[in-house]
């Protein structure tokens, strides 16, 4: 069934005939997160979370539709109940650190994203993210650190550069922020406008290799 509208018309006959299944209802909510029909995908989720409180795919799904509707403190507390069910599960542990750097709870966002890499090391997402939490807590050294087990994990991981060229340009390295930045670019050319326009690159804009990088 390759249309989700035809699979959303199954589920919702499901429903019908077995209110009482929460995977019914779990798997109502992620046909309609396809659609991208979020509010409805959250309800759906919270009928099945109402049948079984401790269903943790259900808490994880209706956090990442929190979290792309922007109600980060909603998302928080959807992926922190799901830590509570399945305390190793990295990739709940990966979005509630997401949504604590939404917040602005930088230490309890670098917790949660020690505990993802602690699950699954092999996540460049998560390393890149728990670069970014040291970025906040002033902890630089240890940020580049992260960033450079992101990109060892995933070479092609665009993030992981960028993000390691703007803590090399916060510090004022800006060699090193120029070859993280060409690395960037590299993998991924949309990052030219960003560096454009992120004024934590404003100084660089009398070097001329800057100058080359962000607008050939």
């Amino acid at each position: 069934m390759r249309r989700p509208e035809d699979a959303l018309a199954v589920f919702d006959r499901l429903t019908e005939l077995t209110p009482e299944d929460p995977k019914v209802w779990l798997n109502r909510g992620m046909v309609l997160s396809r659609l991208k029909r979020r509010e409805e995908a959250i309800q759906a989720f919270d009928q099945a979370l109402g049948i079984n409180p401790e269903y943790h795919e259900a808490w994880v799904n209706r956090g990442v539709s929190y979290g792309i509707l922007q109600q980060h403190d909603a998302a928080f507390q959807s992926f922190d109940r799901a830590v509570e069910i399945q305390a190793n599960d990295a990739i709940a542990w990966l979005n509630r650190g997401l949504s604590l750097l939404e917040l602005e709870r930088y230490d309890d966002a670098l917790t949660s994203f020690d505990r993802a890499t602690r699950f699954n090391p092999d996540a460049p997402k998560a390393w890149d993210n728990r670069g970014l939490a040291l970025v906040k807590l002033g902890r630089d050294e240890e940020a580049i650190k992260s960033f450079d087990k992101a990109i060892e994990l995933d070479p092609d991981y665009a993030q992981s550069p960028l993000h390691k060229a703007l803590c090399y340009a916060l510090q004022r390295e800006f060699d090193m922020t120029l070859e993280a930045l060409q690395m960037a670019v590299r993998l991924d050319p949309d990052y030219k406008e960003e560096a454009r326009t992120e004024p934590a690159f404003d100084d660089l804009w009398s070097d001329n290799w800057f100058r080359e990088l962000v607008e050939k």
